[in-house]
């Protein structure tokens, strides 16, 4: 999980147990003021969740540029799933599901396609030239790098 959405379930929890506690107040004491107390914790707690949401899409999101999306592969993993991304100006991304850990240039051939980093991926620790075999619904590894397969969610190549 990671460290945001760790820090909108706490924030939420918060905010919805400060809700509750000051509406039970309210209910047994019949103040207006710990009626004005739950809303305004209700109302912070949505509007911190509502800022994080906004935070993590315009600063942590992967496509900065609004590239056309041609395929989109991924697998699911509790540690550190992998996502790859193709655009139509023939370069991808490819990382977990927040952060790009290498980006570069694809050649498609037939049913190949050979994916190329342009960075220096390797000092990273993240090996990414490989090729893959577009199958019916997955990509297959070639060569054996650690990814194995990924499940196409999109599929636009010509």
């Amino acid at each position: 999980m990671e460290i945001a959405s760790i820090i909108v379930v706490l924030i939420m929890a918060v905010g919805l147990i400060l809700t509750v506690i000051y509406l039970l107040g309210y209910l047994i004491k019949r103040r207006k003021a710990r009626l004005r107390n739950a809303a305004i914790s209700f109302a912070t707690a949505a509007l911190s969740l509502f800022l994080l949401i906004v935070a993590e899409e315009l600063f942590f999101s992967y496509n900065f540029k609004n590239k056309e999306e041609v395929l989109v592969a991924s697998r699911e993993a509790p540690i550190g799933g992998i996502l790859l991304k193709l655009y139509e100006d023939s370069t991808f991304e490819i990382g977990v599901l927040r952060e790009v850990k290498s980006a570069g240039t694809y050649v498609l051939k037939s049913d190949t396609l050979f994916i190329i980093p342009t960075d220096n991926s390797k000092q990273n620790g993240y090996t990414t030239q490989t090729s893959f075999i577009i199958k019916e619904g997955y990509l297959e590894e070639i060569e054996d790098t650690g990814i194995g397969f990924l499940e196409i969610h999109e599929n636009k190549l010509k």
